[in-house]
Order: structure tokens, then sequence, then C-alpha cells
């Protein structure tokens, strides 16, 4: 215990420095694993609803580089360091947790072995991998008898080059099995392609930190690709209780770069297919607690075919700006459902305005431009945005989300309206917004 009190040393539940008194009502208090992206987020919605929040995170110099240097202390009560899992459980014991919530895709697995430690509502860790690994979650499907691309997943490259050779197509994906963001996203149509695409990805450290001990190679799949928000939770013995919250069509730009998103109305034909099928996705892979983010391919002939499932919050989009829009957000639907037991099923009465999360594209390395970036910013549809968008901040070309320089989130009553601010965006990226022609 001398060590936790080194480690955490404002563990009074009243506040630093204070003793509760013994008739206080002492607030509920939720752990982010990892809140980093839209996990930062958390602390706010928790807080709107008089709850406290504790960060529970690797040290800086054990995170993905993509997070390093971003956690803002004084947004949370406490900031546990993991060490092992049972000194941050002992920790969480101690400042009275009573929720445990993942906030990015490197938390999955150690939010659930958290919630599992302390007894409180997650997903079974012992299933967890089918959350995080790509091939885990193909084999999670095959088993439960719900469609999914045909899929294995491998530490060999021989092995990977034979399953390729046996399909009726040569148009194959390798992937890491536990990155996101279409890094190292490798899309093969003969073995030297293959073979160049593994070279590369072996054994290579992720975006997210993982090694590519193995990889994943899948049938290429052809279609329109959608994403599918939800958010569940586990009603009397364990059985999931899911709510769909958003329904977005998905349009990219070549293989990897992200185009835009358009709010789907939930109403429509398309949504109740994507709807059924979801809802076995989320029992095949386990998720009865809490969010998760789905991308579902549409393909001719075959119907709607899992990409990859994420048991967290949607990434790289504005909360404040979409719950403008609509009346809510993935993180207030996640929240809603830790403070209350159950999802919000008051998704489907929501206002359908037209909504469209527009990322932008980089053609090559560059800076942003002052003029043009305070033009697209003033834009009469945008509501909001995430990025570091100030004049003269360098970009990198855009080659997947990762490298896209932010998202803008347009809104507005008249789809013309948006269309009209989407051509006008694509319209100053190439005249000069990263600032490399002269207008």
């Amino acid at each position: 215990m001398e060590q936790l009190l080194m480690i955490y040393p404002s563990l009074s539940l009243s506040g630093p420095g204070k003793a509760a008194p013994a008739t206080a009502v002492l607030p509920s208090v939720a752990a982010v694993v990892a809140p980093y992206g839209t996990g930062t987020h958390y602390a706010d919605e928790f807080a709107n609803r008089g709850w406290q929040c504790v960060a529970v995170t690797p040290a800086d110099d054990a995170l993905p580089s993509l997070y390093r240097g971003t956690l803002d202390p004084a947004a949370y009560r406490q900031v546990v360091f993991h060490d092992n899992l049972e000194a941050t459980a002992t920790a969480l014991r101690i400042l009275r947790v009573t929720a445990v919530v993942a906030g990015t895709e490197i938390g999955v697995p150690l939010a659930e072995q958290l919630a599992h430690e302390l007894r409180l509502p997650g997903n079974a860790p012992a299933t967890s991998s089918r959350r995080r690994d790509k091939g885990a979650m193909a084999r999670a499907l095959a088993e439960a008898g719900v469609a999914g691309p045909r899929s294995l997943s491998t530490e060999r490259l021989q092995e990977a080059l034979s399953w390729a050779a046996s399909l009726d197509t040569t148009h194959v994906v390798l992937k890491p099995a536990d990155s996101a963001g279409s890094d190292g996203v490798a899309f093969c149509s003969n073995p030297d392609e293959i073979r160049t695409a593994w070279n590369r990805l072996h054994h290579v450290q992720n975006a997210m930190g993982g090694s590519n001990t193995h990889l994943v190679i899948q049938e290429r799949l052809s279609g329109s690709q959608y994403v599918v928000n939800s958010v569940s939770a586990a009603g009397p013995g364990g059985t999931a209780s899911h709510s769909l919250t958003e329904f977005w069509s998905d349009r990219r730009i070549g293989t990897h770069v992200y185009d835009r998103l358009d709010l789907m109305n939930r109403q429509g034909m398309l949504p109740r297919l994507l709807s059924r099928y979801t809802l076995r996705v989320l029992d095949a892979l386990g998720i009865v607690n809490g969010p998760a983010h789905t991308e579902v391919m549409l393909v001719p002939g075959r119907g709607p075919l899992l990409i990859e499932s994420g048991a967290r919050p949607e990434g790289s989009y504005d909360p404040a700006a979409m719950r403008e829009a609509t009346g809510s957000d993935h993180i207030r639907d996640a929240v809603h459902a830790v403070v209350t037991g159950t999802p919000d099923r008051r998704a489907a009465d929501r206002p359908h305005p037209f909504v469209t999360k527009v990322s932008l594209c980089a053609h090559r390395d560059g800076a942003l431009d002052e003029e043009l970036l305070r033009a697209v910013l003033t834009l009469p549809t945008v509501r909001g945005y995430v990025g570091t968008l100030v004049p003269g901040i360098q970009v990198r070309r855009t080659v997947d989300l990762l490298t896209s320089p932010g998202r803008l989130l347009l809104a507005a009553d008249d789809p013309c309206a948006i269309e009209e601010d989407y051509r006008a965006i694509r319209s100053m990226e190439a005249s000069g917004l990263y600032g490399w022609e002269a207008r």
C-alpha cells in the first residue's frame, strides 16, 4: 500500500487533501483506460452526469507515438499508471471505481480485465482477442455461423502464400492483426506483392503499438462500405441489449484514403439490413457492454460482410458538433448506458438532419495556408473539427486516416448546402490549402 500511496498521492474521496465527511454522498467514479483520441471526451461527459473520472494509462514511453504527450492530468481526479493488473485493480478499488471503459483501441483488453477483477460490467476477458485481433474476429464469426470474409491469421509467409493460392481470386488484403485507421493495410494481386507487403509489415511495430508478429490475410471485398455505431449493456442473466445509434455511408478515395462519411436515415431499408447483420456480429464477438464501432461492406450477391469492429467509441470526430447536430453522439450514448445500466433507446426518435464528416486530404507534404484555412473553417455548414488545424502547421501527404490533417463535421437541413461546402473544401485543397501552389 505504501507504494500505491506514493504513486497516487491524492487518494481522498472528496478531493485532494480533504477528508470526506461521514455523511457525505460520494460521487460515482469511472475509470477510463487509455483515455486518448475520442476517449478524452469521456471525462467531460461523465462530469455532466455527476461522476468523477480516473485515467488508467501506461507510462508515456510505453505508449504508441500517436498518443505520447497528449494526456491532460488535470481532466482526471487521479492518473493511475498501469504496471501490473493486480496493482492497478487495487488502486481502482481504493478510488472506489464503479465502472471501467476503454478510451481507445489500445485500452480494450486492459479495460475488460480490470472490469472482471473489480466485478463490474464488462466484456469477458477470456474472449478479448476476438475484439482486437482481426484473425480471431473472423474465426468468431465463422464459429457463430455469421457471414464474413475468408481470412487467415499466420506468422508464416509461406502459409499466407499457400492460402492465397487456394482462393478463387487473386485479390487479397494483408493487414496487421491489431492496428487501426488503415495502418499497414496492403492490397495485393499476386504472390510477389504479398511477399513485398509481408516483408514490410512482419515484426514491425504498428500504429497501435503492436509488434505484427502475425498478420491477417483476407480475400479482398468489393462493394459499398458502411459504419454502424452501437452501445450495449447486459441485462438480467447477462443477455446483451444492443442499441444501434448511428449508420454512416463511408466513401473512400482510392483504397486507403478516407473521403467522407454521410449520416444515413435509420428508417431506410439499407440501415435495416445493416441492423440485422450488425446485431449478429456484436453477439458473435461477445460485445455485451459498452460502445462498438463496426465497419461493414455490402457485397453484391453476398450481402453484408464484416471488415472489422472495435469495442470502443468511434474515433476522429467532434462530440460537441455531433451533439449540436443530432442531440447526441457515441460518447454521450456510451456514458448514458454506464450511468443508467441500459442503452438509450431514444436514438430512433432523434432528428435526422444531414450530417457529413469530411476527412481532409493533403496530396503532398506542405503547411496549412492561413487564408484558405480560415475560409474552410468558416464555411456555412462546418460545425466543428478534429485535428491540429492552425495556420502554418506542417502536414504530411495523406495516405490513410492517421495521416489526414483533420476531419470536419458538416451539418445542415439541406443536403445541397453540404454538397456545396464539400466541393469548396476539395477545391481549396487543390488550390493551395497546404501551401504548395501559388494562388
